[in-house]
């Protein structure tokens, strides 16, 4: 599950929205600060301490926002998931510049497949994902997959910025500075754009996670988590000022304006309770 972060910082109602070429202080306190605070404080707001809990964090990228939860929550262990493998090393030497002598030994990565985690029934306590859902091809299998590894009583933390139709939604904002380049331009001229400046590698990589981007609303995040079996217990919308061009004024309100979501869900139990009398 890719990261896409453009490099210039864009600041959006309490979000920001990085490159991969962004410094290196600036992405770990993005990440290693910002966003592994979020976390925990958005559990903690509902008196949710995540120390001594078992925790696995789904589309876990470079691993930076575990690292981070890891040593400000001190849960038992920490799995970190996703389809590309965490390149530990490369994690190590981060911490290690930010004065972290070692990783913790409570915190671990595994590669999982696109619909699969390698992990045992209701072997964990907390479920967290940040910034992974919108780059999910069946977002309905995998939150299903997370109701299996959760204890019936488990808790479901998700993070998604930017939506697909929202101004940064594209995750091009180093080519498309201004916003909203899925309205104004066509796949191939998007295309055209983005090879002709700056690193192609970058530019390759960066393409390659619009095209796979699912389009996920709000909504439709919501469908999938109750199709799992889940329901939302607590949710804090993202939105901020933009002005919406012409292309986009079809574009249902709803979808245009609410950039990003952080929701917390539950197993529901009439589902489980039905499932277990099923067998």
């Amino acid at each position: 599950m890719p990261d896409a972060h453009p490099a210039t910082e864009h600041q959006t109602c309490g979000e920001s929205h990085y490159s991969k070429s962004v410094d290196p202080t600036t992405w770990w306190e993005a990440h290693f600060d910002r966003a592994a605070g979020e976390v925990v404080d958005f559990l903690a707001g509902d008196g949710i301490a995540l120390e001594g809990k078992r925790v696995a964090d789904i589309g876990c990228g470079d691993g930076i926002i575990d690292l981070g939860v890891t040593l400000k929550a001190k849960p038992a262990t920490l799995v970190g998931f996703d389809v590309q493998a965490t390149d530990v090393p490369a994690l190590e030497a981060r911490a290690k510049a930010a004065g972290i002598d070692s990783l913790p030994e409570e915190l671990y990565f595994a590669t999982s497949g696109d619909t699969r985690l390698p992990a045992e029934d209701s072997s964990f306590d907390i479920a967290i994902s940040w910034s992974a859902f919108e780059h999910i091809a069946d977002p309905v299998a995998v939150l299903r997959e997370v109701r299996r590894v959760l204890t019936p009583h488990g808790l479901l933390f998700i993070q998604v910025w930017p939506f697909y139709a929202t101004a940064h939604g594209t995750h091009l904002v180093d080519w498309f500075p201004k916003g909203f380049a899925q309205y104004l331009h066509n796949d191939d001229e998007i295309t055209r754009i983005v090879r002709a400046s700056g690193n192609q590698d970058m530019a390759s990589e960066m393409l390659e996670i619009y095209r796979t981007l699912n389009k996920i609303t709000a909504d439709q995040l919501h469908a999938a988590v109750r199709e799992a079996g889940f329901k939302i217990v607590k949710v804090a919308l993202t939105a901020e000022s933009v002005h919406i061009p012409d292309e986009a004024s079809h574009v249902p309100l709803s979808e245009v304006a609410i950039s990003g979501i952080k929701l917390l869900a539950i197993p529901d139990r009439r589902l489980i309770d039905d499932e277990a009398r099923a067998t």
